[in-house]
């Protein structure tokens, strides 16, 4: 039995972040869409864009030995039609980062097709307010 379009968008960046930890270039290669314009943002790295040059970072990431240990907290999704995206905080080795992951509902599955993470000021990293914020 599928969940809501949300949690099924939640399960898909759960997917992706699992990829990520785990180093598996296989898995993170399913999860961005083919046939679509893709593109990535890479914390420091200018824009990225294409499937080959976003994959190509992935591997370089992902299999140059020294990639980040990572995990995904607080994601937020919105779903709109066969688009959604999910703000989330990322935890990489001791510092959080803001990420927005945005996919597209192709041949019944959430595919990604944007990554965008980037620097928190501390003030938002401690912040203690309620999770269930109102995405405008």
């Amino acid at each position: 039995m599928r969940g809501t379009p949300e949690a099924e968008l939640l399960r898909a960046n759960q997917a992706f972040y699992d990829a990520f930890a785990t180093r598996d270039i296989e898995a993170m290669d399913e999860l961005w869409a083919r046939g679509l314009p893709v593109a990535c943002v890479h914390p420091g790295w200018a824009p990225l864009y294409g499937r080959e040059e976003v994959l190509s970072s992935w591997r370089s990431i992902l299999l140059g030995g020294s990639a980040p240990q990572v995990h995904c907290e607080e994601p937020q999704a919105a779903v709109f039609g066969d688009c959604g995206f999910v703000v989330c905080v990322e935890h990489i080795e001791g510092s959080a980062l803001v990420a927005t992951n945005y996919f597209v509902f192709r041949d019944d599955v959430w595919q990604i097709v944007h990554h965008q993470g980037g620097p928190m000021n501390a003030e938002a990293e401690d912040d203690s307010s309620p999770t269930d914020r109102v995405l405008n």
